[in-house]
């Protein structure tokens, strides 16, 4: 008989204990790769979040300074021109943007070409770093403080009221670990407050800066992740204080006072004695009400009518003549230095002459040097004035300022013809610009007083051609026809 034996395959327990330590010790190291994958990624995602918000803020300042009128890297100018704009004592001073006027609304913009609806912005932006708060990332935030604006990009709170607190950016980090930006020669000195660096140029309108954040990327822990960027531009808006429309062969007088390190101007007339007289039209063309200015424009150089409508309302930039006046010179005596300033080593002696048919004068005694206290009453003066009389005589003032030694330059400004062009003027009957010329040239030059600069703004028209009016009236062009003075037309 014949016996059978049967065999089967399987695993052994000592086998299956070692398979199962195999895979276990698999799927930890397939675990242990996916955290660290995982890990990576997120570590990856923050530090593109970071560098995202740090180009992001950078992006955004470089648009303020675009459309600003210029940086302002002292503090203490921050209420040069207006003792309201103020910003949170909480964090320490970085620079300020200095804004012009802006349409606040699409709808400020009309269809008729350049008449447009513009708000002044009362205060300049500042810039600020501070301590983080509990709910923000440590250790420094960058924080905006200034007007509000809608998706769009326009601003919608021109007073300094409702100007408000933005944070840009959390995470500054405490100091510049990394190599700073490199300055070009002749800019201001380079700062570096906590993780932030920049310079500005001897003009103030371009900046260079440079930005360091740090942030944790596990909760608890002081694993940081850090992200450095930098950025440069400059503003693209005119900056009135900055520009002369003066010949470059005027004299450079050494009595011409400084405005913060650059000339005192007034709508790109500047000044160049200490010794000034303003002299303003308030008549009645002035007024926005006012409906009967000829309609026209230059063609080929000469003044052509328009018909349809034969007559327009004065208005520059879409405020009336006596409002951009008034407006502009207020901020041009907010800058002249005063004799109280500690830093100021130049008088200043001013009068303001307010001209129709009439006269109405700051001073009743003439010039006076220019205090705090006569800056105020300069301001109250120019907030009473207002454009009703309908007639235009100015010339008794520039006959008596030709023989006065408190007068060495006289800046007037018009927006219409006076009434009339012949009269007694320094002892002598004749043409009151051929009279003030000749005497000017003549007498005035060769004396101690030395010769009287009359420099004149045309408002809206432009009297400082023949061909560019409606009249080819150019009285403002022959008052400043000496070799020292200049006519500037602005419209």
């Amino acid at each position: 008989m014949t016996k059978s034996t049967f065999y089967r395959n399987g695993f052994t327990i000592v086998e299956l204990i070692v398979a199962s330590a195999i895979s276990i010790t698999a799927i930890s190291v397939g675990f242990f790769i996916l955290e660290i994958a995982l890990k990576g990624n997120k570590i990856d995602e923050a530090q593109r979040g970071l560098n995202a918000r740090l180009n992001d803020t950078l992006d955004f300042i470089l648009d303020e300074v675009k459309a600003s009128r210029r940086i302002i890297n002292n503090e203490l100018d921050i209420t040069s021109l207006n003792s309201n704009c103020n910003y949170p004592s909480s964090g320490e001073f970085l620079f300020g943007l200095s804004l012009p006027d802006q349409a606040l609304v699409k709808s400020d913009y009309k269809s008729v070409g350049d008449e447009f609806i513009l708000n002044k912005i009362e205060c300049p932006i500042v810039y600020t770093i501070r301590p983080s708060n509990s709910n923000e990332v440590m250790p420094y935030s960058l924080i905006r403080y200034g007007p509000q604006y809608n998706e769009k990009g326009f601003y919608i709170s021109p007073s300094f009221r409702d100007f408000q607190e933005t944070v840009l950016l959390e995470g500054i980090a405490s100091t510049q670990k990394y190599e700073k930006i490199v300055c070009p020669q002749g800019w201001n000195n380079i700062q570096t407050i906590k993780g932030i660096t920049f310079c500005t140029d001897k003009f103030n309108k371009s900046i260079e800066i440079q930005i360091e954040t740090e942030a944790s990327y596990l909760t608890n822990s002081n694993s940081k992740l850090n992200s450095l960027a930098s950025t440069g531009g400059f503003s693209s808006i005119q900056d009135e204080a900055q520009v002369s429309f003066s010949s470059m062969d005027l004299r450079s007088d050494a009595d011409s006072p400084i405005c913060k390190g650059v000339s005192c101007c007034w709508i790109g007339v500047c000044l160049k004695s200490n010794k000034i007289t303003y002299m303003i039209d308030s008549s009645y063309f002035m007024n926005e009400n006012y409906d009967r200015h000829p309609n026209g424009l230059i063609v080929n150089g000469q003044w052509t009518s328009i018909n349809d409508p034969n007559y327009i309302s004065p208005e520059i930039n879409g405020k009336s003549l006596i409002y951009t006046a008034v407006s502009s010179l207020k901020q041009h005596i907010y800058k002249l230095p005063t004799s109280n300033s500690d830093s100021n080593n130049q008088k200043i002696y001013l009068q303001i002459i307010a001209f129709n048919d009439s006269f109405n004068l700051l001073f009743n005694d003439g010039p006076r040097e220019l205090t705090i206290e006569n800056k105020i009453a300069a301001l109250s003066f120019l907030d009473s004035l207002s454009a009703q009389v309908e007639t235009v005589e100015p010339w008794d003032e520039i006959c008596s300022a030709l023989e006065s030694d408190s007068v060495e330059q006289i800046i007037l400004l018009s927006a219409s013809i006076p009434t009339r062009a012949e009269g007694d003027c320094a002892g002598i009957t004749g043409n009151y610009t051929e009279i003030i010329n000749n005497y000017n040239r003549n007498i005035r030059s060769k004396s101690p007083l030395g010769t009287l600069i009359i420099d004149t703004i045309s408002l809206f028209h432009n009297f400082c051609e023949t061909t560019k009016n409606y009249d080819e009236n150019n009285w403002l062009g022959l008052l400043s026809s000496g070799e020292e003075s200049v006519c500037t037309h602005i419209n």
